[in-house]
């Protein structure tokens, strides 16, 4: 089967809703982190909002097939389950937003619910800009893309965009929301503003690094808010201390690289104290787009091209390409799916080939996405499984683990030059 086939076969049975509730079944009986990465009907990483994603990417390629009708369909489910106290881009209704912008796809549609988006949105964009704009150290969830201001201001920067495209602009809100990580990116204080202090970590990080860190990563570190920035700049915005930020953050992360000069590499992480600091940096982080090499390449590509610093592009070009020619067990990757796995690998690596013209990283996404085809199962609920680290197979019909990603992962992207697919904004590569 080719990969368009097997997408569209995911796709049919994620839209299906009799078929969705039996995988999100499943998935809380087989997951063991079902309690911390529950199905959240409004979201977009793993809630309806995200199969109203995956529809509309099908309903451009194939307008008229139903795919706008089943998308409406999990996008009124979503509304309906969303409330004012989420307004985050992967659980709440920044995401609702954006999938509804992804579903209208130019047209006039969805007018009235992202007016009512807005509203909600914007008293606490205000809120978190001031509360950041004087913050010495944060919590991941207040900045990243996941649960912070850096996903609130990618749904700002799509809308924004969108109404461009249907008449009338109103800039506000997104201005204040990346000028308030402008202003928390532009530090260079010791620590810096943005770094995450001991008592606010949480997880492996904060057992890793007990006296406090500063997170590499685009899901949840610098990368995210300094890749917005840049895909701001570049859509013409001027934003308060918007390049200076880009050029503070960007010149951070390349200090802080590890691995050779033609295998550039980055942590998970960068303690605070140097007592922190593993004796030992030479093996290679893992290739994932949430941590590692790809997802800061793919921030460094963004922050060259919106300054004109080629220096940084050609970092992110070494990288993406050393990654690409690793041995295989070294990516420390063990899932087919978006946020950790393959698919979100193939995505960075796809949305690469396309800007280098680069045959190798062409071949290298190929390869990945016959893996991902092959992987194909009709037996089971959605045709394809999650893996969790201790080899726990899942039905997950989340888009950021499980089978709606690894579906859009596969419908690739236009390589003729053209910025479509819109969906991977979402993850910060467009």
């Amino acid at each position: 089967m080719t990969t368009s086939v097997v997408a569209t076969q995911i796709a049919d049975r994620a839209a299906d809703p009799t078929i969705l509730a039996e995988a999100i079944a499943a998935a809380a009986r087989q997951s063991r982190y079902a309690d911390v990465l529950p199905w959240r009907p409004a979201g977009l990483a793993q809630g309806h909002a995200g199969i109203a994603l995956l529809c509309a990417e099908l309903d451009r390629r194939e307008p008229g097939h139903g795919w706008d009708r089943a998308g409406h369909h999990h996008l009124s489910v979503a509304v309906a389950a969303a409330g004012p106290n989420d307004v985050s881009l992967f659980s709440g209704l920044a995401g609702v937003g954006f999938a509804a912008i992804q579903l209208a796809a130019g047209r006039r549609r969805y007018l009235r619910l992202l007016e009512g988006v807005d509203a909600v949105l914007a008293p606490r964009v205000q809120a978190e800009a001031e509360r950041l704009a004087t913050a010495r150290g944060c919590a991941a969830a207040e900045a990243d893309l996941v649960s912070g201001l850096t996903g609130v201001g990618v749904y700002l920067l799509t809308r924004y965009q969108y109404r461009r495209s249907v008449g009338g602009v109103d800039d506000q809100t997104m201005i204040l929301a990346l000028s308030g990580l402008a202003r928390l990116l532009v530090s260079t204080d010791d620590p810096r503003a943005w770094h995450t202090p001991a008592a606010l970590a949480t997880g492996s990080l904060r057992e890793a690094f007990p006296r406090g860190h500063y997170n590499c990563g685009m899901a949840h570190g610098v990368s995210g808010p300094l890749a917005l920035l840049s895909l701001g700049l570049l859509a013409g915005l001027r934003v308060p201390l918007g390049r200076q930020a880009i050029e503070v953050a960007a010149s951070w992360l390349v200090e802080h690289r590890t691995g050779a000069s033609q295998q550039p590499d980055w942590p998970d992480a960068v303690a605070l104290d140097p007592a922190d600091r593993p004796t030992d940096a030479s093996a290679p982080g893992r290739a994932a787009w949430c941590y590692g090499a790809l997802g800061v390449a793919r921030s460094l590509w963004l922050a060259g091209a919106a300054v004109g610093e080629a220096e940084w592009q050609s970092l992110a070009a070494r990288t993406v390409r050393a990654v690409a020619t690793r041995p295989r067990p070294s990516w420390s990757l063990f899932t087919p799916t978006f946020c950790h796995g393959s698919a979100g690998q193939l995505q960075v690596l796809r949305r690469f080939a396309v800007d280098l013209a680069d045959p190798c990283l062409t071949a290298t996404a190929d390869t990945l996405a016959a893996e991902l085809v092959a992987g194909f199962d009709p037996a089971s609920v959605l045709g394809v499984r999650g893996v969790e680290p201790e080899g726990v197979l899942v039905d997950h019909p989340g888009l950021l683990d499980g089978a709606p990603g690894i579906a859009l992962a596969l419908l690739g992207v236009c390589p003729d030059g053209d910025q479509r697919p819109d969906w991977d904004r979402m993850f910060l590569l467009s």
